[in-house]
């Protein structure tokens, strides 16, 4: 006797997937990835910017830091992007008085002579985690080049921005010295330079 054989029902055929569908992070209906900030002119805010040098001359030595704290310059961002910071160095302290006074009486950045201090990029690269920026610092009347790496946070607004850089230097190639007995040797030769500012879309 014949055996009943039993079959099984056909599977409906998928629906085929729409080509501007094919992968949500390439899709044209993507968001593009940013790899730079909102383009236009942007300032810094003086009232939320410090420019500041730390290091320390051992692993046992105290860390010096001083900060100053008027600072102006501009970010452009678009077909040609530049940085520029700039500094009152008559506004810097490093939050103890006894070493204020004693570079204020040494004068180590000659001020009556180079009142201000300068950074102005060369070229600016911008990266998803920020920029690389190489550029030319002219300090005590001294052009060096330095190199900085950057973040950037962006405001919900999108006209306010945090900017975020450092960098090296060694003070010996500006002609930065303290060449009084017992200070010198408390005023690292390398210094950490580092960025913090608002910048405001104008």
């Amino acid at each position: 006797m014949a055996t009943a054989t039993a079959t099984r029902p056909a599977r409906p055929a998928r629906p085929a997937r729409p080509a501007h569908a094919a992968h949500p992070a390439t899709g044209p209906t993507a968001a593009p990835w940013r790899v730079a900030p909102p383009e236009g002119s942007w300032v810094i805010d003086p009232t939320r910017a410090v420019v500041a040098f730390s290091g320390r001359t051992s692993f046992v030595s105290p860390t010096i830091r001083a900060r100053f704290a008027q600072v102006a310059g501009s970010v452009e961002v678009g077909p040609a992007h530049s940085v520029e910071v700039e500094v009152d160095v008559t506004s810097m302290t490093t939050g103890n008085r006894a070493y204020d006074e004693i570079i204020s009486a040494f004068d180590p950045f000659d001020v009556a002579h180079h009142p201000a201090a300068v950074y102005r990029s060369t070229a600016v690269a911008w990266t998803p985690e920020g920029a690389v920026i190489d550029g030319n610092l002219t300090l005590r009347g001294v052009t060096r080049t330095v190199s900085l790496t950057a973040t950037y946070d962006v405001g919900r607004t999108g006209d306010r921005m945090l900017v975020r850089a450092g960098g090296s230097i060694d003070r010996n190639a500006f002609g930065i010295r303290f060449d009084v007995p017992g200070v010198g040797k408390l005023v690292p030769r390398i210094m950490r330079l580092e960025i913090d500012v608002d910048v405001v879309r104008l």
